[in-house]
């Protein structure tokens, strides 16, 4: 385990978002909008029958789209809107106290560039009461006090008891001290919003125009990200009870709005590249903190937050024309490349906090020259320059692929042949002679598992259950094409091979590894993980054909939130095929406990490495009783995931984060193992393990309470039994009885699972 597993990607309570002033209602799979594409309901006309209206409190989906909205000559703006549920049928009983309402203008940036704030018209001013702030600030806040009516068939009326152009003296006077303007200005774009609570879902519509033409097309607008990029981690993105959508955070979180206990602002912008940035701030890295004080002044201190990827990796939030071309994963919005063509005080300094802007490159007082310096052509290079992951540049230049694993029956010596190229030039890498494999941190690895029904790796000549290996660069013999070929150093086990279980149906080789590159350009040579590929090989297969590994999780989900996937010393990345080959039901961490540097606490000889166990009880740290802990290599390091390294960002049920369709269902695959929690005596012999059974593992990394314990015990799971007795029917599970596709409690509904957008 390696630094890289941090897994702390954003938070589970306050303020949970992503990026800068705007963006996201139209978001394709985000927004409810109306039932029916284009517009609201007609009602049908009062002389025919009406449908039965549904209630507000049993709405499992809401639909609210806002029909108009105005500001009259009094300045209290007036928005209209019709609501009804999952089935297009009008809900009449929604009550005052289930919505409130704000409304924003966006002021253009003094630089006159395609960026503005947001800036609400509804505020309060906040006293500090706990925390290091020492003035009173002015906040952003909703309304709920106006003339709210029903006017039939699911249509309401909404009028704002805030006057927008006469404001009270004392918010105009706060203002006036924080250098803020609250004036009203007609030809700006105007957002109202409305929060809809206390039902089953939340909803937060929102309706953009210039009031002083009503005009709702071809305006400025501002969609720096979107929700739906947010929810590809978050799933879904809700705080405060029931704010989802960005387009209506940025309403109250924008610049004019500030945390008097903490002194810290609320600006969407900075806040969120602060909570992101965590426990990698210079701020907290020099021993400070970062908290923000909520509801009831509570604290909410994100300086323990660890971001899952590199926080450089920008497009992973914000993707426009150019900088997010060729991403299909993502949403591009219309000012989606703000991040690396403007940059200003507030957005860098979220990040590099230590920087002191009175005095960085003579003095910025205003935005107005980050560019000269802060572009292609100036000093500093562009936004986007800065901002690059060499590392991530380096990979580009290396793949790896087999060619033909040979002579895999047992008892043989496997023959793997493989080649190393740089995919930008097309051309073979010598690994005899190329400098960035001849290092001595370089490293490239043949490795071999079996089998693929689920990986045990009996007969591997040691007494944990990891694939058998051996190193590429010391014994790889070039075969005069720009390929080479390895032998493997043990044989695929016979009967004859400890302890007496020979290998059958089908294995897998993988290569893994690491060149060494000056990519920082300082003269020295770094890690730079090349990539695990694999290949499936037949060991006893009757028509000599591999059958690969059921297939149960995408990688490509798990680099949504991650980037990139790389352990064990920077040898094994992005291949998840490469990681179970290890993590299988047969291995655990007994080996490394016996030599821990720092024991762990839970009182147990060993802990199991199968990767359902381990990548469950990872994720769901916040939910266990008791913090999964992990002895690493050579028992150097200890990892325990509790909830000071860990915050799961989205929903944890929602299985389809992580898995395919099908791979979370009840009953598991034929073949799957019960997972070994005691090797017993003799560790190299499975058939004297003891075993929790396999689907009872699987759910047991996230439900480790008594209570659930039991609950799988009386069903038919076991946390000690024998591979022998679920083999002869002795121990049956019968989780699929209830959980199975289709049944009562089926997992999928229970989970409420549902596709990320």
């Amino acid at each position: 385990m390696t630094r890289h597993i941090a897994l702390s990607a954003c938070l589970l309570s306050l303020l949970i978002a992503c990026g800068g002033g705007g963006g996201g209602d139209r978001a394709p799979g985000v927004e409810p909008g109306p039932p029916p594409p284009g517009g609201p309901v007609t009602p049908p006309p009062p002389e025919l029958p009406q449908p039965n209206p549904a209630p507000y409190a049993e709405a499992s989906e809401l639909f609210p789209f806002i029909t108009s909205a105005r500001i009259p000559e009094d300045g209290r703006p007036v928005v209209e809107f019709q609501l009804s549920d999952g089935n297009n049928t009008a809900i009449t009983d929604l009550a005052a106290s289930n919505v409130r309402f704000i409304i924003a203008k966006l002021t253009p940036a003094p630089e006159g560039n395609l960026t503005g704030s947001w800036q609400s018209y509804i505020n309060s001013i906040e006293q500090p009461g706990v925390g290091p702030g020492a003035a009173a600030k002015l906040r952003a806040t909703t309304e709920d006090n106006g003339e709210f009516s029903h006017e039939g068939g699911g249509h309401y009326r909404y009028r704002f008891a805030t006057a927008i152009n006469d404001l009270a003296p004392e918010i105009l006077d706060q203002a006036d001290s924080e250098g803020l303007d609250l004036g009203y200005d007609a030809g700006l774009t105007h957002r109202v919003a409305i929060q809809f609570s206390g039902g089953q879902e939340p909803a937060n519509p929102s309706y953009d125009w210039v009031p002083a033409s009503g005009a709702r097309d071809n305006i400025f607008r501002q969609e720096i990200t979107t929700t739906a990029n947010c929810n590809r981690c978050h799933d879904q993105l809700t705080v405060h009870g029931g704010r989802t959508e960005i387009d209506y955070c940025v309403t109250c979180h924008n610049p004019g709005s500030t945390d008097a206990n903490s002194g810290n602002t609320v600006d969407m912008k900075v806040m969120i590249h602060k909570i992101h940035r965590g426990a990698a701030l210079p701020s907290v890295q020099a021993g400070g903190e970062y908290a923000i004080y909520g509801f009831r002044d509570s604290k909410h201190d994100y300086s323990e937050l660890r971001y899952p990827q590199d926080i450089r990796r920008c497009t992973t939030c914000h993707a426009g024309t150019a900088t997010g071309a060729g991403r299909e994963d993502l949403v591009l919005t219309a000012q989606g490349d703000n991040w690396a063509e403007y940059s200003s005080r507030a957005v860098c300094g979220s990040c590099h906090d230590d920087l002191d802007f009175d005095s960085h490159a003579g003095g910025q007082p205003d935005d107005s020259r980050c560019a000269s310096c802060h572009s292609a052509s100036g000093r500093a290079g562009s936004i986007a320059a800065s901002h690059r992951i060499p590392l991530e540049e380096a990979r580009r230049a290396f793949r790896a692929e087999i060619l033909a694993v040979e002579n895999t029956a047992p008892g043989q010596r496997a023959r793997v042949s493989f080649r190393v190229q740089n995919p930008l030039t097309g051309e073979d890498y010598d690994l005899a002679n190329d400098p960035v494999w001849r290092q001595a941190n370089s490293s490239l690895n043949v490795r071999l598992a079996w089998d693929t029904r689920d990986y045990h790796n009996t007969g591997n000549g040691s007494d944990n259950a990891s694939s058998i290996g051996v190193n590429a660069l010391a014994s790889a013999s070039a075969n005069g094409d720009g390929s080479y070929s390895v032998t493997l150093p043990l044989p695929v086990p016979n009967s004859d091979t400890a302890p007496g279980i020979a290998a059958s149906g089908s294995g897998v080789a993988v290569i893994d590894g690491h060149p060494a590159v000056d990519y920082n350009d300082d003269g020295t040579a770094e890690n730079v993980p090349v990539g695990d590929v694999h290949a499936f090989f037949p060991i006893d297969e009757a028509d000599g054909l591999a059958v690969p590994r059921r297939q149960s999780v995408e990688l490509e989900q798990c680099l949504v939130c991650h980037g990139s996937l790389v352990f064990h010393g920077d040898n094994r990345a992005d291949n998840i095929d490469s990681c179970v080959s290890c993590h299988n039901p047969r291995n655990t961490d007994r080996d490394t406990r016996a030599v821990a540097a720092n024991p762990p606490t839970d009182g147990k000889q060993e802990e199991s490495l199968d990767f359902k166990h381990l990548i469950h009880g990872i994720h769901a740290a916040a939910m266990r009783t008791e913090p999964l802990q992990i002895v690493g290599f050579r028992g150097f390091t200890t990892y325990s995931y509790d909830t000071s390294t860990v915050h799961y960002p989205g929903r944890l049920d929602n299985c389809l984060a992580c898995h395919r369709d099908s791979g979370f269902s009840l009953p598991l695959a034929e073949g799957v193992l019960a997972t070994t929690v005691d090797t017993g005596p003799e560790p190299a012999d499975p058939r004297d393990d003891r075993v929790a059974t396999a689907a009872t593992t699987a759910c047991a990394g996230c439900h480790d309470s008594p209570e659930a314990r039991a609950h799988m015990t009386a069903n038919g799971g076991h946390f000690n039994t024998t591979q022998q007795a679920v083999d002869n029917g002795e121990v049956v599970e019968q989780c699929a009885l209830c959980h199975g596709a289709g049944r009562s409690q089926d997992v999928a509904e229970v989970h409420r699972v549902r596709a990320l957008p």
